[in-house]
């Protein structure tokens, strides 16, 4: 119990932070999803572990199920073997999962209804909007490892996404990273006021190495 708890306060504190901060934590972009997978609006944020959700082309019943599983607070993600051609996520499954307590959608896939998924303030972030019904037949798989945006997100993996797009935090890393982006929010507060005060970034940076003769 106590371990959840301190999970749940170290998700909390995360969530303060913007994506690209976190991102810049993690070595080499590895954790950064494809710039394809955008927000409905520029404020929808999410911050939460991850269910995993693999649909086979063309069929949602895999998210309707993981929307049976989701605990509150959980983030369903979910990889359509990149078939784009279906609305995998409407309005029946948002209010579906606002009513479970599931704070955020994304999904290397479709959705559609659009209007009422923003008018319902459920963040929902996508590769693409399809109008077209998907079938509930095909039996895909949950909480397995999957690919989403040319990231490997892991069941309870921590999804942070905003405006900046979507980050994947190991469960295993949560604790050092939300240390190191405290770090480099104070990093950038400094530089920030360095700046205000007429420093260049050439030489905040030690740029000037690389100016051409």
């Amino acid at each position: 119990m106590a371990e959840q708890e301190t999970i749940t306060s170290l998700i909390d504190q995360l969530a303060q932070f913007d994506a690209a901060i976190v991102s810049d934590c993690l070595a080499g972009n590895e954790q950064a999803m494809s710039a394809a997978i955008k927000p409905l609006v520029r404020n929808f944020k999410i911050c939460g572990p991850a269910l995993t959700v693999k649909c086979q082309p063309g069929d949602n019943l895999m998210l309707h199920l993981a929307v049976a599983q989701a605990k509150p607070g959980d983030v369903l993600v979910a990889t359509t073997n990149q078939h784009y051609e279906a609305g995998y996520w409407g309005e029946i499954l948002t209010i579906a999962a606002k009513e479970r307590g599931i704070s955020g959608f994304v999904i290397d896939g479709s959705v559609r209804d659009i209007e009422q998924i923003i008018d319902l303030e459920f963040p929902v972030f996508t590769h693409s909007v399809s109008i077209k019904k998907a079938e509930k037949k095909t039996v895909g798989k949950l909480q397995a490892p999957i690919i989403v945006g040319g990231v490997t997100v892991n069941p309870g993996d921590i999804i942070l996404a905003d405006a900046s797009g979507v980050v994947v935090v190991p469960a295993n890393r949560l604790k050092e990273i939300v240390r190191a982006a405290e770090e480099k929010v104070e990093f950038e507060k400094n530089v920030i006021a360095k700046l205000k005060q007429g420093q260049l970034t050439a030489d905040l940076f030690d740029l000037r190495k690389y100016e051409i003769q």
